[in-house]
């Protein structure tokens, strides 16, 4: 089984070398951040689900964040916090984390959540007067979406019966201020990023707007029965993906494979 996970910033038909790398994957389960169209060639050999996130101030972004399988897809909620307002910022702020059921022609089953956390912290004005001490980093004083993931998968009891996937951009790496928690937290969900844990460390997944390529904002976590089959987690060399004349993107995308 393959997997792929990529912010392809703001991808739509036209990109045709970014669907020509996807294609040539060939990934069993694929999640996109910030794609604002898919060619047909690509749905033709995928069930696909889009959500369009909605921004703070009430309008939806140009793009989605998709989970797209070669099996059926199962688009009925699951994600639920015991915290109400939790809930609310999911449900009113919906399309930044974007989970769904999938079973492929194997009968595997997967749990899957495609995430795009956004780079910009969550309105102080939409928790000074709310209890957020349970899910508030220790470490960061603002609030993010990764605390309200982080909440949200608490509240779904994983579990070795279950196959989990947990992937996208997560805006946050080891050297951000609260990054290492974030993952800490992520890991006590028995989570594990397949990336990191393959190669020893975090590798590197963004482009900065100097060029320079130092963060690991890309993430593929899965619980313990997928890590235990994990046989290969890369991404592609710097060149096929940002040396080119227009760069494909300015993440790289990430592959998992399992036996």
């Amino acid at each position: 089984m393959k997997l792929l996970t990529w912010n392809v910033n703001k991808a739509g038909k036209a990109r045709r070398a970014l669907w020509e790398t996807v294609r040539r994957e060939d990934a069993d389960i694929v999640l996109l951040q910030e794609v604002t169209g898919i060619p047909t060639w690509i749905q033709n050999r995928y069930e696909c689900h889009l959500v369009s996130p909605r921004y703070f101030r009430g309008h939806n972004a140009p793009f989605s964040t998709a989970v797209l399988s070669k099996g059926l897809i199962d688009t009925t909620p699951y994600l639920e916090s015991a915290s109400a307002w939790v809930n609310r910022i999911h449900t009113e702020r919906s399309g930044w984390i974007v989970g769904c059921k999938t079973t492929l022609d194997s009968g595997e089953r997967f749990h899957v959540v495609s995430v795009h956390a956004p780079s910009f912290p969550i309105p102080p004005r939409l928790w000074t007067d709310v209890n957020v001490s349970g899910i508030k980093l220790v470490t960061n004083p603002r609030l993010w979406f990764t605390e309200i993931l982080w909440a949200l998968l608490g509240a779904a009891c994983i579990s070795d019966d279950t196959n989990w996937i947990v992937g996208g951009d997560f805006n946050r790496s080891v050297k951000h201020k609260g990054g290492q928690e974030v993952i800490d937290r992520l890991n006590a969900l028995d989570l594990t990023d397949c990336l990191s844990h393959h190669h020893g460390g975090p590798v590197p997944t963004f482009q900065a707007s100097r060029k320079i390529v130092r963060h690991q904002l890309d993430y593929c976590y899965v619980n313990t029965p997928l890590l235990d089959r994990l046989s290969e987690a890369r991404v592609p060399g710097h060149e096929e993906v940002f040396a080119r004349k227009r760069r494909l993107s300015d993440h790289l995308p990430i592959v998992c494979t399992f036996n």
